[in-house]
């Protein structure tokens, strides 16, 4: 009775004499058969499918299993799809590393790189690169040996070995990708050239002797070119430096001026050889100004000397006049030269006078010989016959010519 006390098929509760439920409108049943068979019915009608809907279960079978298959399918595709596309990003990446590896010369490392690539693909052009990563990794070999001749200075053996080396490169194929092994082979050149012109440098001494090895070398941009570069202009700048200053030794200034431009136009604007230009032409103004008062006083000094030639340069150390026993003077007497010139045509000019001091004459004597040097003496006299009386000589004037 106290199931009859609800609905049986919401649960509302009932109320007294009621035959439906106010929530659900089902009928009350008051019998437990007439539960028991309502429960049967509901059962029954959940468990056994109408006709209808078993046809549409059949229907449903034909196209959802395709579909499954085609699902299936699908995702395998999607699946292998992502997995190429990562295999050929995996590729893709390792192409970007060998081809970093190659640029910066590591071939050992490309090589690594490739055989991990052609484990994931094979791909032929892989293939042939690795066939000139090999050849690189044997040129690279040969580039040791190159060097190691260099260092035991066997220059012309390095020098055959880089001229096959060359010529191998030349028939590879991929030659860009050797482009490294061009570049130490370059700079094994250069130091061969650099070497040879480091031997030969310590025995030129001449600008321009150094100045056609700087041209050979003008053209290698390798940093040990630089510094013999540097080398060569230095010793440059240092024999004009030398040469100039030679010059200057003996006030040569035009000759310092055009050594030291010689070597600025190989060590352009190098302050050593322009502060030595500054000095050649500071000594050049002021040993022109030293030669103009030189001989400016040289000037003076001969217009005096010149002076004292033309006026004092003849003195007569001793005169003399003398009678003899027939009435006879006899006036003689010597000259020498104080002049710093040769003078001739030498003439002493006198005055002749009695024991009253009456002027008698006046005469002219030469001096002989006819010509003096500096510090020459020379004799002059002369004669009056039968005088008989003693006079007294009187020198008006000496007059000469000189040189």
């Amino acid at each position: 009775m106290e199931n009859n006390m609800f609905c049986h098929s919401c649960g509302n509760k009932r109320l007294d004499n009621e035959r439906y439920c106010q929530k659900c409108g089902t009928g009350f049943i008051d019998s437990k058969e007439g539960i028991n068979s309502t429960v049967e019915q509901q059962s029954e009608s959940s468990t056994t499918l109408p006709k209808n809907q078993q046809s549409k279960w059949k229907s449903l079978k034909l196209w959802l299993f395709p579909l499954l298959s085609t699902l299936i399918i699908l995702i395998g595709l999607l699946f292998y799809s992502y997995y190429e596309i990562s295999l050929n990003q995996r590729v893709h990446a390792l192409n970007s590393q060998i081809e970093f590896s190659i640029s910066i010369g590591d071939y050992q490392k490309a090589e690594q790189q490739i055989n991990e690539a052609l484990q994931l693909r094979d791909i032929v052009t892989l293939q042939q690169i690795n066939d000139v990563i090999e050849k690189a990794l044997f040129y690279e070999q040969e580039l040791v040996e190159i060097e190691e001749l260099i260092q035991r200075n066997a220059v012309e053996k390095a020098s055959y070995q880089i001229e096959t080396l060359k010529k191998h490169l030349n028939e590879t194929n991929y030659l860009s990708l050797l482009q490294p092994i061009e570049h130490k082979l370059e700079k094994a050149e250069i130091t061969i050239t650099v070497a040879g012109i480091k031997m030969e440098l310590n025995e030129l001494d001449t600008v321009e002797e150094l100045a056609q090895n700087l041209s050979s070398i003008s053209s290698l941009s390798d940093e040990e070119a630089s510094k013999v570069k540097e080398q060569i202009t230095n010793k440059i700048v240092q024999l004009s430096y030398e040469k100039a200053e030679k010059h200057l030794h003996k006030h040569e200034f035009s000759n310092a001026i055009y050594a030291l431009e010689i070597g600025l136009q190989y060590a352009i604007n190098d302050e050593k050889l322009l502060s030595f230009i500054e000095r050649v032409n500071n000594e050049k103004l002021a040993f022109e100004k030293a030669e103009k008062n030189r001989l400016e006083e040289a000037m003076v000094a001969a217009a005096k000397e010149d002076l004292r030639n033309r006026t004092e340069a003849v003195e007569i150390t001793s005169i003399h006049i003398e009678m003899d026993e027939y009435g006879d003077v006899y006036l003689y007497g010597d000259v020498v030269n104080n002049g710093t010139t040769t003078i001739y045509s030498i003439d002493i000019h006198y005055s002749t006078f009695d024991k009253s001091e009456e002027k008698v004459g006046n005469a002219v004597t030469s001096v002989y010989p006819y010509d003096l040097s500096p510090g020459e003496i020379g004799r002059f006299s002369h004669s009056y016959y039968g005088v008989f009386e003693d006079l007294n000589v009187k020198v008006d004037n000496i007059t000469w010519q000189i040189e």
